[in-house]
C-alpha cells in the first residue's frame, strides 16, 4: 500500500510539472535555434543538429523527444560584417501513456550586425505551426472496468470536441557576442561570451482539446556563457546558465563543460580539423544533476548526457531521470574549431 501511495503522489506531482512548462533538454547548446533564434546562421556557414530525449520510464510510459535543425549563413559580408541566417527547427514530443503528441515546424531568420571587431549583436525571430494531438484510446477510464476487472472492450464514454488542434507559434530573441583569441595548442588564448534572451509562443496559441481557449504561456528564456582558454594548456573552461520562465514554471539551470583539445586544425591546408573531448556537469535547481560527455571529430560532434532525478518525484524514480543524444554536422569545412554556439 505505501508504494501505491507513493505512486499515486508522484503522479499528482509530475502532471502538475508536465502541465506547467515546454520541452527542455539538458544539451540545449547542442539545439542552438530551440535555445535563441538569434543563434541562426550566426556561427557556421551549415550547421546540422538532432536530439534525442528520453524521460520518466521509471514512472510511466517514456516521454521521448526528437528536435531536428539546420541553419545556414547567407548574404554574408565577411566575419567582420553583417550577415543573415536561415534556419528550419523541427519537433517532436510524445508524452506518457496519453501519447500526447505535439508537433512544431518553424521557419527561423536571424540578422547580425559587427558592433566592433570583437563584438557583435544579433536578432532573430522563428515562426511556424504547433499541432497538438491526443490519444483517448491509449488511455484507461473508470467506466472500463466492469466490477472485477478493466474491460478495453467497455466504451469509455468520453468525448472531446477534437483530439487534435493546429495554431500558429512565433518568437523572437536577441543575442550580444564577443570574441577574441586563438582557440590552439600553442596559444590557447581565446575568449568568448554569450548573453541572450528569447520569448516563445509569444502570441500565446491555444492548444486546448476544448472549446474553451487553453492559451500556452509566454516562455521567457536568458541564457548566458563563457568561454574561457587555459594557456599553455589543452584546456578550455565553458559555463553556462539558462533561466527559463513560463508561467508559474521556473527552471534555473547551470554548469560547466571542461573541452579538452586532442588536435587543433591545419592552418594552411585544411586536410586536419579540430578534435576535442567534453565533459560537462550540471544542475537544474530543485530537479536533477546532470552529467555530459561530448566528443567533436572534424566536422561531427556526438555527446550523451544523463539527468540524475533529484525532486520529490525520487520517491518512486530512485534517482532515475533522462537519457539524452546529440548529434551535430557541418558540412562545410569551418574556417576556425568548434565553438560553444
Amino acid at each position: 500500500m505505501k508504494k501505491i501511495a507513493n505512486i499515486l503522489i508522484a503522479v499528482v506531482l509530475f502532471s502538475q510539472f508536465a502541465n506547467s512548462q515546454d520541452y527542455s533538454l539538458s544539451q540545449m547548446n547542442e539545439s542552438p535555434i530551440l535555445l535563441n533564434p538569434a543563434n541562426t546562421g550566426l556561427t557556421y556557414p551549415i550547421r546540422l543538429n538532432l536530439n534525442y530525449r528520453q524521460q520518466w520510464r521509471s514512472i510511466s510510459k517514456p516521454f521521448n523527444t526528437i528536435i531536428a535543425s539546420g541553419d545556414a549563413k547567407i548574404l554574408s559580408q565577411g566575419r567582420s560584417g553583417s550577415s543573415l541566417g536561415l534556419g528550419l527547427l523541427v519537433v517532436n514530443d510524445e508524452a506518457g501513456t496519453s501519447k500526447l503528441n505535439t508537433l512544431n515546424a518553424n521557419l527561423a531568420l536571424m540578422g547580425k550586425v559587427m558592433l566592433n571587431e570583437q563584438q557583435s549583436l544579433s536578432a532573430g525571430i522563428i515562426g511556424g505551426l504547433m499541432q497538438r494531438k491526443l490519444n483517448l484510446d491509449a488511455l484507461t477510464w473508470t467506466d472500463q472496468f466492469n466490477g472485477t476487472n478493466y474491460d478495453p472492450g467497455i466504451s469509455h464514454g468520453e468525448t472531446f470536441s477534437s483530439e487534435k488542434r493546429m495554431a500558429p507559434d512565433v518568437g523572437v530573441g536577441m543575442q550580444w557576442s564577443y570574441g577574441r583569441g586563438a582557440a590552439t595548442l600553442s596559444s590557447n588564448d581565446a575568449v568568448g561570451a554569450q548573453l541572450g534572451f528569447a520569448a516563445y509562443h509569444v502570441n500565446m496559441p491555444n492548444t486546448g482539446f476544448h472549446e474553451d481557449d487553453d492559451r500556452r504561456y509566454v516562455r521567457f528564456l536568458v541564457h548566458g556563457s563563457f568561454s574561457y582558454g587555459i594557456k599553455n594548456t589543452p584546456l578550455q573552461l565553458n559555463p553556462v546558465i539558462i533561466i527559463q520562465k513560463q508561467g508559474p514554471a521556473r527552471m534555473f539551470y547551470g554548469g560547466t563543460y571542461i573541452k579538452y583539445r586532442l588536435q587543433e586544425s591545419s592552418k594552411y591546408t585544411g586536410n586536419l580539423l579540430t578534435r576535442s573531448l567534453n565533459a560537462g556537469v550540471f544542475y537544474r535547481l530543485g530537479d536533477s544533476f546532470v552529467t555530459i560527455l561530448q566528443l567533436e571529430f572534424d566536422q561531427f560532434a556526438f555527446g550523451m548526457s544523463y539527468d540524475i532525478n533529484l525532486s520529490q518525484l525520487t520517491t518512486v524514480t530512485y534517482g532515475r531521470g533522462g537519457m539524452e543524444f546529440s548529434l551535430r554536422y557541418i558540412p562545410v569545412k569551418p574556417s576556425k574549431g568548434n565553438t560553444l554556439l
